[in-house]
């Protein structure tokens, strides 16, 4: 589905008859998607430290979870994937992932 900003931008470019390549990526849910294995690497070709590197690894991947069945916690799990949407930290590493999808787009 377009919308109305992606419509000016066609309308536009089809009035100036300019050539137009129109690329919308829908980030819905996407914390939940995020793979560190992709993560690291862009860390890396960012030339973040290793140690760096090492401490937002153990923050994202040590993670664990537990839900509520009845009002009481089962045992905690891993959390295999994705970030957390109350850390500080997962705005900043979600950035990181859409950097490096800008830089494959170049």
């Amino acid at each position: 589905m377009i919308d109305r900003f992606s419509n000016e931008v066609v309308d536009e470019a089809h009035k100036s008859k300019k050539e137009l390549m129109l690329f919308k990526v829908d980030f819905e849910k996407t914390y939940d998607s995020v793979d560190w294995g992709y993560l690291d690497d862009v860390m890396g070709k960012m030339f973040f430290p290793t140690l760096w590197r090492k401490w937002i690894k153990e923050c994202v991947c040590m993670a664990t979870a537990s839900v509520l069945v009845n009002g009481s916690p089962t045992d905690e799990f891993p959390v295999e994937r994705g970030l957390r949407q109350w850390d500080p930290l997962s705005p900043f590493l979600f950035l990181l992932a859409v950097e490096g999808l800008h830089v494959l787009m170049e």
